[in-house]
């Protein structure tokens, strides 16, 4: 908001020295301390091309801008090479305040997105098992990013790409076939698909790839699950009822997941959709020579600076990047995306890459607009979560935890609130709070934590917003109130964080990053309560007026951060 302005005084002030208004922007700081301005110039690149002393350079600068500054700026000067730049705290309070009542829930949105279109693809549980607490930074990393997206004007489709062909899914297969307990399915179906997993990969014995269920090597069991594999393929009828009935029960456990988490997608689609897309698009490659074919029946494509990726098995059947191709070209065709994101594990990236690097050698073009986010680990109490061997947190269980020590953390502070909202929120918080490659080290006490950096701090904080109000009727509180009579530096702090909030949602978009949003709603959250502290609202004297439509903004500003994360706003704890 404020960058560009000063982005676009600079950039008229060095008409003609080689500097554009986007180099500025990118060139622009926030001093560490509030003395030195709430916004910094360097002047040392300019030193550079002029051969100047950049602190000669940030004089002048200053000189010739202070003789023109906008009204909106308070004042302007030179320290050590910077020019630095003061905000008129009341002028910006007006225009705030006076955007805060008109836009309300559209506060901070943008129209960077406008006539575009993204597609997310995220959460992607497989068939057959439970969701486990590594699903749970897919699903609302995801989801954050749909929501900063649609912020900021982009049209929006959500993707859940289930894994519901595979190896993994002809394991399935066999262990229902042989083991199946009807009644335990009936009760308890999550838990029994479980098993049945659980006890084939214990006579299978050996180890695999958790991510792409790529063997290492051949046994009985293994060859058992590929005939079944095999056979669903070529539409077997037997297997492919079983089949149905594995995926019904895995959906039905996947929905009662997102609706806790209030995640929604535009569409949901099995792998297996895009088999014989992937196989056709493969077929017509190797027809060009730009697939090879193994002695063995095998196909691969090779690369230049990448290891060589199978793309069909020996046997015909498809393996996962089959289906990601055939999944790519269809949803391109299907929506003309202007950017497709693939966010999943860190441990992914080879497999993004040689599928992007496959694409734009196979000649499809769009394969410059797919970029693929991956994200570390959740580090749980030390547990390792592997469903071969059965030592796995479940992603239900860990939600269920978390609403039973947020009921009784409500009930210890003697406090209001939905444990639900604020236990899905600590967990939402948490990990959203951390840049997607950085692992997570996720810990009760901090998640829940209502005075830290927090998801319940954050809703609190909304709360106390809210709770001000509800003594007031704002709606006969004057929008044109004496912003000037501001002059506290809590109130000056807290105005100058909400003016950046715009800036700070379009940052999110760019950078791809919820934890932008994250970190500008704690400390939103922390700066208010600073204020709350040290300046009376409902007692002031001539500063009432102006503090309540503070109070109302940090309301409204914070309700938007909560929902572009995923969290509820609650009003009362």
């Amino acid at each position: 908001m404020f960058e560009g302005r000063i982005a676009e005084l600079l950039a008229k002030e060095m008409k003609g020295k080689g500097i554009s208004k986007e180099s500025i922007l990118k060139l622009l700081e926030k001093p560490s301390r509030s003395e030195l301005g709430d916004m910094a110039f360097p002047c040392f690149i300019l030193a550079k091309k002029s051969r100047k002393n950049p602190a000669e350079i940030a004089k002048e600068l200053a000189e010739k801008l202070n003789k023109k500054k906008p009204e909106d700026i308070s004042k302007i000067n030179a320290v050590k090479g910077y020019v630095n730049f003061f905000f008129n705290a009341s002028l910006i309070a007006k225009g705030i305040i006076k955007r805060l009542l008109d836009e309300k829930d559209e506060f901070g949105s943008g129209k960077t997105g406008r006539n575009k279109k993204i597609v997310i693809d995220f959460s992607g549980p497989n068939i057959g098992k439970p969701m486990h607490i590594g699903h749970i930074r897919s699903t609302i990393l995801g989801d954050s990013l749909l929501r900063i997206f649609d912020f900021q004007g982009y049209n929006v489709k959500g993707i859940n790409y289930l894994g519901d062909i595979g190896l993994h899914i002809g394991k399935m297969i066999v262990a229902y076939e042989l083991w199946l307990d009807k009644e335990a399915l009936k009760d308890n179906p999550v838990d029994e698909l479980l098993r049945l997993y659980i006890k084939f990969c214990d006579k299978e014995k050996i180890e695999y790839n958790e991510d792409f269920e790529e063997e290492l090597q051949d046994n009985e069991w293994t060859n058992k699950a590929k005939e079944k594999l095999r056979l669903l393929e070529l539409g077997d009828k037997k297997t492919t009822e079983i089949w149905h009935e594995i995926i019904r029960v895995s959906k039905e456990g996947f929905n009662e997941i997102y609706k806790i988490l209030n995640v929604s997608f535009h569409e949901i689609t099995g792998q297996s959709l895009f088999s014989e897309k992937g196989k056709q698009i493969i077929a017509q490659a190797l027809k060009e020579g730009k697939a090879k074919l193994e002695s063995d029946g095998a196909v691969y494509a090779e690369f230049q600076d990448l290891p060589k990726k199978y793309v069909l098995r020996s046997n015909g059947t498809a393996s996962y990047i089959t289906q990601d191709i055939g999944a790519a070209v269809e949803r391109y065709r299907k929506y003309k995306f202007d950017r497709m994101i693939y966010v999943t594990d860190f441990r992914q990236e080879m497999h993004f890459r040689q599928l992007f690097a496959l694409l734009k050698e196979w000649g499809y073009d769009f394969s410059d607009k797919l970029l693929h986010i991956g994200f570390g680990t959740i580090n749980f109490g030390g547990e390792i979560m592997e469903t071969r061997k059965g030592k796995i947190i479940l992603l239900n269980d860990v939600l269920e935890k978390t609403i039973v020590k947020a009921k009784e953390e409500i009930k210890k502070r003697k406090t209001k609130g939905n444990a639900a909202d604020i236990g899905v929120g600590a967990i939402k918080y948490a990990i959203l709070k951390n840049a997607p490659a950085k692992d997570v080290n996720f810990s009760w006490e901090q998640a829940l934590n209502f005075e830290g950096d927090s998801g319940p701090y954050l809703q609190y904080s909304h709360a106390r917003a809210c709770s001000i109000l509800r003594k007031t009727d704002i709606n006969k509180v004057n929008p044109k109130a004496d912003f000037s009579v501001l002059d506290n530096p809590k109130e000056q702090a807290l105005i100058k964080i909400l003016s950046e909030f715009p800036e700070t949602c379009k940052n999110a978009s760019e950078q791809f990053s919820p934890n932008i949003i994250a970190n500008y709603a704690y400390n939103l959250s922390k700066t208010f309560n600073d204020f709350y502290e040290a300046c009376p609202v409902l007692k002031a004297g001539k500063e009432k007026e102006a503090r309540l439509l503070l109070v109302a903004a940090v309301r409204q500003v914070l309700k938007n951060a909560l929902n572009l994360l995923g969290i509820e706003a609650i009003e009362e704890m």
